[in-house]
């Protein structure tokens, strides 16, 4: 499942650009007016720990990461 136009999928591994880090998996989507393409992401670190953030502060972790 995905959103029309994302970048990313459910079950992707993905991780934020800047700022606090957090990385983990796609569970879910959301889209509003100021964001029309945005992620849940439940950490790898805290299981049932999750956050939400738009497309543009995340990239996808690559295969070999820890």
């Amino acid at each position: 499942m995905t959103l029309p136009g994302a970048r990313f999928r459910l079950e992707d591994r993905v991780r934020k650009l800047r700022g606090s880090s957090w990385q983990g998996l796609v569970v879910g989507f959301y889209s509003t007016r100021l964001t029309p393409i945005g992620y849940a992401v439940e950490s790898e670190r805290e299981p049932g720990s999750v956050q939400v953030w738009p497309e543009s502060a995340l990239e996808r972790v690559p295969e070999q990461a820890p």
